[in-house]
């Protein structure tokens, strides 16, 4: 668990097929994340395979997929697992894939006497892969627990398309949302911009905004207004972000809880995340009643303040990460164990104490106590006083000048300090184990801390970009419409001096379709990624950078821009870019938003103007959609149609030097 990235979820991923009435074969899709208890499952038709198999492996990026082997042969399938090299790919026999034992499988991992709470049937698809994976973590992973459950996982959440904006795979890479095109990391990229989250939980949850952008427009005006509440109360805004700096991945430490591997350190850990916790909640209620009930639901605190009271009195504050050492629990939680350490540290006092007693009970006031390596503790009678030795004394060996005896009592005592350090050792471990067991009767409640720590944490860093970039409240509606009054890429924005960038308009009302022409490095690449960018911070629940926004919410993005290949496939550039462009044509909505750079430059120039036009003429005629079409075809300027707007970029040269307009 050391080895994953702290902010980036870590998918096991499963697809298999699943066979329905009347013979129609449906893909089944799961993906979980052990060390977060994150459980995620779809299901979509057969046809398009590979297109949609590409979508949902860029929306959950997992680092293993199993894939039923029947599944081996199929070239879609194929094609997409090519497009991620990196990805570790296992295939397992079809018979693994079972409808009957997956639901049953899924019943005792929730608890549950059906799966409708999750929006499952027993004959739904997605029961096959999550029943699958649950079982699949099971065999593979070393847990120790006896009724055979993740108890950290608590959730399943069963989405479609319909739920979220489609960005299908290609768009994804070339929008640069996550990752940038050159080595792969988040800097020069869209997250980067808002990246301000103080925690792992919370980076991961910013991550998952990106995936997963919202169709909803009330729970995008939700998120708007928890950014909100940030933006009008910065001060409580800087102390809260203080406070979550100093929490660690309570998600992953309940995890760590559940599946018995947590030590000593974990558990304080969680001490220190749930007291800093408690002062983000202190913050939070000095915001008005309904933003404060919103922010952090109906959680109670009283659980968790007992969990921190438990961890207080029993666990040592720099505790040992083994659970053979000691150095675990503290002095006064355990009688039996405080004995022990007693008897390790002071057993001269216990020695001094018993002699004091004998001495009284036999009234031999010279009784003396002493050690040597062949016989151990003894108890010296001198001739003296021999006649008064009682009868309890043992004799272990006659001397010239008296006697040396034992008793039970010596035995016991001179036992019970050899084996002390064991059975200090012994008891540490079995009352730490009593201890995480107590608290892991809590995980249901430590990862509602931790939904609600990620939340804060992410609404609160999109509320810093939005101060620190001086992002404006987007207002989203069920139109068609486009109004972005001085918009700006966030991206290049971020990079530049201040000031430097020059803001563009972008308007779509009656004309849907625009246009785009102008000089080479006038910037109508970035214009045209900067608007995509712009209806999708909007569509995340974000501010935006731009003056005014009035955004019509969309149900897809496509971004079909730049030239590359792939020729290990067998793909040239021109192939490339006929093969996105055709998923545009066949995929895209009225509603969505719809960005084209340079269509038909990989062929001649007169069957390039040919497709660039009949494509325009497509988008306006059959689709309908909000188009940004970015041309260096001026013969396309001719064409007409009432949705049809011309833009052009201009460059201004002022004092020998070049200003991109």
């Amino acid at each position: 668990e050391e080895y994953l990235e702290q902010g980036t979820n870590n998918y096991l991923a499963a697809l298999c097929p699943v066979k329905e009435s009347k013979g129609k074969i449906k893909i089944s899709f799961s993906y979980i994340d052990v060390s977060t208890g994150d459980f995620f499952a779809t299901s979509w038709d057969t046809e398009n395979l590979e297109e949609k198999l590409l979508n949902e492996l860029g929306r959950s990026n997992p680092r293993e997929l199993v894939v039923a082997k029947s599944l081996y042969q199929n070239q879609g399938v194929r094609k997409a697992l090519e497009t991620y090299p990196s990805l570790s790919v296992t295939f397992e026999e079809d018979w693994h894939f079972s409808q009957e034992s997956g639901y049953k499988r899924l019943l005792a991992q929730f608890g549950t006497t059906n799966l409708r709470s999750f929006s499952l049937l027993e004959n739904s698809p997605e029961v096959i892969s999550a029943g699958y994976l649950i079982e699949y973590v099971l065999r593979t992973t070393a847990f120790s627990s006896q009724d055979q459950r993740l108890a950290h996982v608590t959730n399943l959440q069963v989405y479609t398309d319909a739920n979220y904006v489609i960005i299908d795979d290609a768009s994804r890479r070339n929008l640069e949302i996550t990752s940038n095109l050159r080595d792969g990391t988040s800097q020069f990229s869209l997250l980067e911009t808002v990246q301000y989250s103080q925690t792992a939980m919370g980076n991961r949850l910013l991550r998952s905004f990106f995936y997963r952008p919202l169709c909803t427009i009330k729970h995008i005006q939700s998120r708007q207004q928890h950014v909100q509440v940030f933006v009008d109360n910065p001060q409580i805004l800087q102390k809260v972000r203080e406070a979550l700096s100093h929490i660690l991945d309570v998600e992953r430490l309940a995890s760590r809880i559940a599946m018995e591997k947590a030590h000593g350190k974990d558990i304080q850990a969680l001490k220190n995340s749930l007291n800093q916790w408690l002062e983000v909640r202190s913050f939070l209620e000095k915001l008005d009643s309904s933003a404060y009930g919103s922010l952090t639901g109906n959680l109670e605190i009283q659980t968790g303040e007992r969990i921190i009271a438990l961890i207080d009195q029993s666990i040592l504050d720099d505790p040992s990460t083994s659970l053979t050492e000691g150095r675990l629990i503290k002095d006064g939680w355990s009688q039996d164990l405080d004995h022990y350490r007693q008897i390790q540290t002071h057993f001269t006092e216990f020695l001094d104490t018993y002699l004091e007693e004998e001495k009284v009970a036999t009234g031999i006031q010279n009784l003396k106590i002493r050690y040597n390596r062949n016989i151990g503790y003894y108890i010296e009678v001198t001739k003296g006083k021999l006649d008064a030795v009682p009868s309890h004394f043992i004799l272990r060996r006659a001397l010239v000048n008296g006697d040396r005896y034992t008793s039970a009592k010596l035995q016991e005592l001179e036992q019970e300090l050899v084996t002390a350090g064991e059975k200090i050792i012994e008891l540490e471990k079995n009352l730490f184990l009593e201890i995480r067991d107590k608290i892991g009767a809590h995980i249901p409640y430590l990862l509602q801390v931790a939904s609600e720590i990620a939340y804060v944490d992410t609404i609160g860093s999109l509320a810093y970009a939005a101060q620190i970039h001086k992002w404006v409240c987007p207002q989203i509606d069920d139109s068609s419409d486009l109004d972005i009054r001085d918009g700006r890429h966030p991206v290049v924005e971020f990079h530049l001096p201040s000031g430097e960038f020059v803001p563009n308009s972008a308007l779509f009302q009656e004309k849907k379709f625009s246009l785009i022409t102008g000089p080479n490095m006038a910037g109508k690449s970035t214009y045209l990624r900067q608007n995509a960018l712009i209806v999708l911070l909007a569509q995340i629940g974000s501010f935006v950078p731009a003056s005014s926004a009035k955004i019509g919410i969309v149900d897809r993005i496509f971004c079909r821009v730049g030239s590359s290949d792939n020729l290990a496939r067998g793909e040239s550039t021109f192939l490339v870019e006929m093969t996105e462009t055709a998923l545009i044509l066949r995929s895209a909505t009225k509603k969505s938003l719809v960005i084209m750079d340079e269509v038909g430059r990989g062929t001649s120039t007169e069957d390039g103007l040919s497709i660039a036009w009949a494509v325009s003429e497509y988008l306006l005629n059959n689709i309908g959609c909000r188009t940004f079409f970015a041309t260096h075809y001026h013969e396309l300027t001719r064409m007409v149609h009432p949705s049809l707007q011309l833009l052009c970029l201009q460059v201004l040269e002022e004092n020998n030097q070049i200003v991109f307009l």
